[in-house]
């Protein structure tokens, strides 16, 4: 019986180590199969990179890969250059000198006087003579026709009353002998009118001939002196033309330092004064163009060329002795 015992505790001892073997195998398996669970996922990603790494390298076009291997031009940048500043002082002296230019320009025409307008005058008064000698004599044309017409008329006339006149002779009573003589009667009547209207149209025609005759006349008195215009007008140009050609070139240089809305200015003031002024000087404490009294703080302001200071009362650019002496200079 003792043995019996002994070898079931030995049976029930090996089962229960059978059973943990069995256990711990179990759970071995279960960490094995974990740790491969999560180490599919890495290997599964790792190989779907793979593959779209592949696939847009075979998507990719040519040219786009051949534009990244290219080595990378390198283009020249063109250099700005900078707008070069021009201060308060130098912009009035560009404008004191274009105005000292403009107004040697204003005394060479102001030299030649008014004869430039006069032989533009006589041009044109010239030309209306001609049109209006040219109008007289198609006038003159329609006169002689409008005579030449009444004549022929008169002709026809007095063909007809010769003809009534020979009527009457054989005429068998007196009513055909009283309308022939009524008819003769009108047609004398029609050729007194149309000789009345020949001696006005004639009359007229001698007015138009004189008008002609005048209109020529003074025609050769402006021809005669429109050349003796010109020629003292050539004389003159010839003199001062070099000068007023460089002149002009230099007003066009000194207009390129001047800003555009600074020279619209000047010009605007320009045409508006009388002598042409738009920038003038401090003569006595007082505006060179109006001769107005300059306040003192204007004249500290003008002196110091910081801004451009205007002329209350006249609107002209003022400068000082110092931006007068820099153009002299």
């Amino acid at each position: 019986m003792a043995k019996k015992v002994n070898t079931e505790v030995a049976e029930v001892e090996e089962n229960a180590e059978v059973k943990e073997v069995k256990k711990t195998a179990k759970k071995s398996t279960k960490k094995v199969t974990e740790e491969t669970v999560e180490e599919a996922p890495v290997e599964e990603t790792s190989k779907k990179a793979a593959k779209k790494s592949t696939k847009t390298e075979e998507e990719m076009p040519v040219e786009v890969v051949e534009e990244v291997n290219e080595p990378e031009k390198v283009v020249a940048t063109p250099v700005v250059e900078d707008p070069v500043e021009v201060s308060v002082e130098q912009k009035l002296v560009a404008l004191y000198t274009l105005q000292q230019v403009d107004s040697k320009i204003d005394e060479i025409r102001a030299y030649r006087g008014n004869l430039p307008l006069e032989i533009q005058d006589m041009e044109d008064e010239i030309a209306g003579l001609e049109t209006r000698v040219a109008n007289f004599k198609e006038e003159s044309k329609k006169h002689q026709k409008d005579i030449s017409d009444y004549k022929i008329k008169i002709k026809e006339t007095e063909a007809l009353i010769k003809k009534y006149e020979e009527q009457q002779n054989n005429v068998r009573n007196n009513r055909e002998y009283d309308s022939l003589t009524k008819e003769i009667e009108y047609q004398n009547l029609d050729i007194q009118l149309s000789e009345k209207r020949i001696k006005e149209i004639t009359a007229k025609d001698n007015d138009v001939a004189t008008k002609v005759a005048n209109a020529q006349m003074r025609l050769n008195e402006l021809n005669a002196s429109l050349n003796e215009k010109k020629e003292e007008l050539h004389s003159l140009v010839e003199g001062t033309e070099k000068e007023e050609e460089q002149l002009l070139k230099r007003s066009a240089e000194c207009e390129k330092f001047v800003e555009d809305r600074l020279l619209v200015a000047y010009k605007r003031i320009r045409k508006n004064a009388r002598n042409g002024l738009a920038v003038v000087g401090i003569f006595d404490e007082a505006c060179g163009g109006c001769f107005n009294r300059i306040p003192p703080q204007h004249q500290l302001d003008i002196c110091t060329h910081k801004k451009i200071i205007v002329c209350e009362y006249c609107g002209r650019i003022l400068v000082d002795k110092g931006i007068i002496n820099q153009y002299k200079a």
